[in-house]
């Protein structure tokens, strides 16, 4: 009975010792010790898809940003279909898209004061200088002497926004070389007395043969943008008059 009495005692001894221990440290539910593994195991799986992707991108970067480099940089050598379509809306007779140098000046204009850039043939010289003496023969003058030719080197332009563009003289459409060229008239100071005006009394006027420029439609491009832009060129000579002061 005693041994019986002794074994319950130990019994109840343990049961309290187990209920404290129970207390200290409360076991994990297993749901949730379940579902922290996998947010674990996701979460080790996409570090390890980032650390693979990493090496590829950074290997892929440098290249496009050198390409972007090298594109701004690269001159414009070739024009879209686009842009040559364009000239037709956007013609002007003092600009000229060909493969060859012009020899004649634009239907549009005179040929009195034309001089060729050519050395060629005998044919322009022979209108040119019939031209010039029927224009004597009717006793009619300029009151200001100009030049008309064809410009081939044109560089730069300053656009309407007052902007320096850069002009494009040479470029490919398609298979061929096309060259842009400029017919521009300017004051001949060799033929002008003096810089003043034909016909005007010196005595009350002062008068001075100045080169007037005018907008005309060119290919240009100002920094990475080309395109057709209004351009001021040389077109005529222009007679400036102002009234002299009577001394008392």
């Amino acid at each position: 009975m005693s041994i019986l009495l002794y074994v319950m005692f130990l019994a109840y001894l343990y049961g309290i010792s187990a209920s404290t221990m129970d207390k200290q440290r409360p076991t994990q539910d297993p749901i949730n010790t379940l579902i922290i593994k996998l947010l674990q195991a996701d979460i080790s799986r996409s570090r390890q898809k980032q650390d693979d992707a990493l090496p590829s991108s950074t290997l892929n970067t440098p290249a496009v940003t050198d390409y972007k480099e090298k594109v701004s940089d690269l001159p414009v050598t070739d024009i879209s279909a686009e842009l040559l379509r364009q000239h037709k809306r956007y013609n002007s007779p003092r600009v000229l898209l060909s493969d060859r140098p012009p020899l004649q000046p634009p239907p549009l204009y005179l040929m009195n004061d034309f001089v060729s850039n050519q050395d060629g043939s005998g044919a322009n010289k022979t209108r040119q200088k019939r031209n010039t003496e029927h224009k004597s023969y009717r006793g009619e003058f300029s009151v200001c002497d100009s030049i008309s030719q064809w410009v081939t080197n044109r560089k730069t332009a300053v656009d309407v926004h007052g902007r320096v563009v850069t002009i494009l003289e040479s470029f490919n459409a398609g298979r061929t070389n096309i060259n842009q060229y400029f017919y521009e008239t300017e004051c001949d100071t060799v033929k002008s007395q003096k810089g003043s005006c034909r016909g005007i009394d010196g005595k009350h006027w002062n008068s001075q043969c100045k080169t007037s420029q005018t907008f005309v439609r060119a290919l240009t491009q100002y920094e990475s943008s080309v395109g057709w832009r209004w351009i001021r060129i040389n077109t005529s000579c222009v007679c400036a008059l102002s009234r002299k002061h009577r001394r008392t």
